[in-house]
């Protein structure tokens, strides 16, 4: 009975002991599934939420491409932002953000916010750069469009008008002023509103009108000027730097060929009208030394 009592005391304190020790639970080791690819993940990861078809995404040549095309795209946006030119900056800033798009485009699991941002600034750099094509190679203004149709449009296309008004400039006389002297080599200028005087020497003179040249052959031969042209006040007339334009036609054959069948036209059409005196023609032609 003592013996009873005694483990019948114990057996409380005993079962306080063991509500006081800690419980020790063996982990349980987590279950892996082989999603695509076959790469092992835990359960419990984020599931594939492609925006194209999986089947896409998932293709094997797919996934070997993708980082060349991340890195080859943010080549594209480096070299965008060291261009000068804005019309370059603006290409390869659209190309750049188009392999940018797809590259999340193509994703198992895409980043929804840099998929748009990317898509948005493909779209604004591509329409700035539609933009500046139209403005720079196909679209005129007022002036330039008139310019064009009554003196260039036959001989060259748009762009090359463009890139030959660009370096040249317009002018309008206030008052009477001499764009090219008899002795020096002269620079080339057309005359779009007004007229001019050409002053040979012992005080024989001639008119240029609307459209007419002055400077041509200078221009052709590197002959100095034969005769003084002298622009009448409120005419207006483009005005080419001799040496900047000759650059230029280097480098723009199809400009050059433009600009001399535009000389052609009119030195036929003053000689047609004997705007010239002979011994000065033979002069001015005659190839400088």
């Amino acid at each position: 009975a003592a013996a009873g009592a005694v483990g019948g005391a114990a057996m409380p304190g005993s079962g306080a002991a063991a509500l006081g020790q800690t419980r020790r639970v063996r982990p349980q080791p987590q279950r892996r599934c082989r999603p695509l690819g076959g790469t092992p993940k835990l359960l419990g990861a984020s599931e594939p939420d492609p925006v194209l078809p999986l089947r896409i995404v998932a293709d094997a040549r797919i996934r070997q491409v993708l980082p060349w095309l991340g890195k080859a795209s943010y080549l594209a946006l480096f070299g965008g932002f060291l261009m000068t030119d804005v019309l370059l900056l603006r290409c390869l800033l659209a190309a750049g953000y188009t392999g940018l798009t797809s590259y999340h485009l193509l994703q198992v699991r895409p980043l929804r916010i840099p998929l748009v941002g990317s898509w948005i600034f493909l779209w604004v750099n591509a329409g700035m750069a539609m933009l500046m094509v139209r403005d720079r190679y196909f679209l005129l203004g007022e002036d330039d469009a008139k310019v064009y149709s009554e003196h260039f449009e036959a001989t060259m296309s748009v762009a090359d008008f463009k890139t030959l008004m660009a370096q040249g400039e317009t002018r309008v006389a206030a008052e009477q002023e001499v764009i090219v002297k008899r002795g020096e080599v002269a620079d080339l200028a057309i005359i779009l509103e007004g007229s001019a005087e050409v002053r040979f020497d012992r005080g024989r003179t001639t008119t240029i009108g609307v459209g007419g040249m002055a400077g041509e052959i200078g221009f052709v031969s590197g002959s100095p000027a034969s005769a003084t042209v002298t622009m009448a006040p409120g005419s207006r007339y483009v005005i080419w730097p001799r040496e900047g334009l000759r650059r230029a036609l280097a480098e723009e054959p199809a400009l050059e060929k433009g600009l001399q069948l535009v000389i052609g036209r009119e030195l036929m059409r003053k000689l047609a009208a004997d705007v010239w005196f002979n011994d000065a023609l033979k002069q001015e032609l005659a190839p400088a030394e």
